[in-house]
């Protein structure tokens, strides 16, 4: 056997090992188990493109510090592959040197970079196939509590409110709640329609305050918060008012955001937040600089939560960026589809206060988490694994034929040319 296929034999060996000691792919942050009513569905799309879109899904829900894990082993991949190839013998004449050497390498880092940048174009912006949750009970509700439009700030032109709940619609959710920075304009000309979404829009905004983002939960009136955010006693009156019911409409459902409140207020400043009135607290999210928050601290927030009865949420934190969901909320509404989104939201809202830690459970797509730089180094290898090992049946399949389609090409392609 021709030393080219040791590669394929031992990427096969990992696909079928994967299959052989195959987990659960979702997994329930707080209870710490699969969940048993809800279930990950792929379209047939992803599986065919198995090999592109398993690796997109991991990059859309990594951690920055492990993002940057990955650069540094493409890198690495990049630099023993071209000593693989021109290492040994060239099978013409001598090997290039010099400027001639340059200039061959320069054009294949190009060409590396360019096909990086497609790839990454492609995994966070186009409409690509994506993992969906399902559930077959009638009265579960999967829902997102944060995520944006083109009225933020620095949301994607063009990603509206239709486009949000498409979006949703597309991962799985029934429901989601539109926080827009600093503004609920876009909400608020949504609920003037007629409903016509796949998924329901919600109604929230999202404010940026003195080192703390803070979710407004069922609201769509507009709350001036410029003038809070100068000082964290400035904030403090405006969260107290919040929560007293001190500003136009209901008083909405305050939940701290990540990562401002661990990266900003962790310690003392949450047990004000709470004695404010914050009642929940996103633990898990899709941004990469939130995913950086270490396990250690999120079981402590989990405890705190259950001991002070506050909500606990999964939030995507989609700007119309980063195109699939690895984190979703579940929970149980009688006969939610026939409510309209202030309805809803209404009914969401009180569940939250009453039932707290109990009121939804947060579901995601199991990976492991680094906390520290030498953990993100490994983290990528372990999470490839991980991935392996929770790829279904089908993608795996797939990219067995991945595998050997590649390498009986690129077999082909070295062949070498009778005379």
């Amino acid at each position: 056997m021709r030393i080219h296929w040791r590669l394929p034999l031992f990427l096969s060996v990992g696909v079928v090992l994967g299959q052989i000691l195959s987990i659960h792919p979702l997994f329930d942050v707080v209870a710490g188990a699969p969940p048993s009513d809800v279930r990950v569905t792929y379209p047939l799309g992803h599986i065919l493109l198995a090999p592109l879109t398993l690796l997109a899904d991991w990059l859309n829900g990594s951690p920055a510090r492990e993002l940057k894990g990955f650069a540094a082993w493409l890198l690495a991949a990049f630099v023993l592959a071209r000593l693989a190839r021109h290492g040994g013998r060239a099978p013409r004449g001598d090997p290039p040197s010099g400027w001639p050497l340059a200039r061959r390498e320069t054009g294949a880092a190009l060409l590396g970079v360019t096909a990086l940048a497609l790839y990454v174009a492609w995994g966070a912006l186009a409409p690509r196939p994506i993992p969906r949750l399902t559930t077959a009970v009638p009265d579960v509700l999967i829902f997102d509590v944060h995520s944006h439009t083109a009225a933020s700030h620095d949301g994607r032109a063009g990603f509206d409110v239709a486009a949000n709940a498409a979006w949703h619609a597309r991962a799985g959710f029934g429901a989601a709640f539109i926080t827009d920075h600093n503004t609920a304009r876009a909400i608020r000309a949504a609920l003037a329609e007629p409903p016509h979404l796949a998924s329901v829009p919600l109604p929230g905004i999202e404010l940026s305050l003195s080192g703390l983002h803070l979710l407004a939960l069922g609201t769509s009136a507009e709350i001036p918060n410029a003038a809070y955010r100068d000082s964290w006693q400035a904030t403090g009156q405006l969260v107290r008012a919040l929560a007293s019911g001190q500003s136009p409409g209901a008083p909405p459902f305050l939940v701290a955001s990540l990562p401002e409140y661990w990266r900003y207020h962790w310690g003392p400043d949450i047990g004000v937040l709470v004695q404010w009135g914050v009642r929940g607290f996103e633990i898990w999210t899709s941004s990469p600089r939130a995913m950086d928050f270490p396990e250690s601290l999120r079981r402590e927030v989990i405890t705190r939560c259950r001991l002070d009865g506050l909500a606990m949420f999964a939030a995507t934190d989609m700007h119309g960026l980063g195109y699939s969901a690895t984190a979703w909320n579940v929970t149980r509404v009688a006969a939610w589809r026939r409510l309209d989104a202030r309805e809803l939201s209404a009914v969401l809202v009180a569940k939250f206060q009453r039932e707290g830690p109990d009121a939804n459970r947060v579901v995601v797509l199991r990976r492991w988490i680094p906390e520290t730089p030498a953990q993100a180094v490994v983290a990528v290898p372990l999470n490839l694994v991980l991935r392996l090992r929770t790829a279904s049946l089908a993608h795996a399949a797939s990219l067995l034929s991945w595998i050997w389609v590649v390498a009986l090409l690129s077999g082909l392609r070295r062949r070498p040319r009778r005379s």
